[in-house]
């Protein structure tokens, strides 16, 4: 069963023919080309096959995610640089409190702690109140004055609302959502050919991320 967080019921995907198959929502090889910016990524040299995690930090199934696969990901295909996993945001209406993480995030990103935070954040998904965001990264020994103006001035606010706009004309509603693909070389641009609904386990992902780097 898919475990997910949706905002409302998704659009048809403006291009690609969408076909269901045991759980998937896999897209044709020529599916949609995607421009991810500076999105925070971990990755060892330059794998061309690419994970992009679509994520809420309020999101109790993006917190097993990041929890639970994320670390295996890491260990197994991110550190022998075989695969680049990519975070892009989405933080669902019925979150109060995902758009300001979303930004602390972003925030200590601009500290190069993003993925510190990331893990702190998701370690403690039942208080994300904005108040709380400082002591985070004070534990993270961040500049804290230097975060706190980041956040009151929104900084991170408009990569984060393109980011949005990039899951709604994919027609992504809900989180988690995993894009598999590869990465057009030389580019910030990744040919998207799977989306995968819903937290799945290392297992699933690994079998479909081999698959895409066995076939030249």
């Amino acid at each position: 069963m898919m475990r997910l967080h949706a905002r409302r019921v998704p659009p048809a995907l403006a291009a690609g023919v969408i076909l269901w198959l045991a759980g998937h929502l896999v897209l044709a090889a020529d599916g949609p080309t995607i421009s991810v910016g500076a999105a925070p990524s971990l990755k060892t040299g330059s794998p061309a096959v690419v994970l992009i995690e679509v994520s809420d930090f309020q999101c109790p199934y993006c917190g097993q995610s990041a929890r639970e696969v994320l670390p295996q990901l890491e260990e197994k295909l991110v550190r022998p640089g075989k695969v680049e996993v990519i975070f892009l945001n989405l933080p669902l209406p019925t979150h109060p409190n995902a758009f300001q993480a979303a930004e602390a995030a972003m925030c200590a990103g601009y500290q190069k702690k993003f993925w510190e935070m990331h893990h702190l954040l998701f370690a403690n998904q039942q208080a994300l109140a904005p108040a709380q965001l400082p002591g985070y990264a004070e534990k993270l020994g961040l500049d804290v004055a230097v975060f706190q103006k980041c956040l009151s001035d929104g900084q991170p606010a408009g990569e984060i609302r393109r980011e949005m706009r990039l899951a709604d004309e994919l027609g992504i509603t809900a989180t988690p959502i995993y894009l598999l693909g590869r990465r057009v070389p030389g580019s910030d641009k990744i040919q998207v050919v799977e989306t995968i609904r819903g937290v799945r386990p290392y297992e699933e992902l690994e079998k479909r991320l081999n698959h895409l780097l066995d076939v030249k």
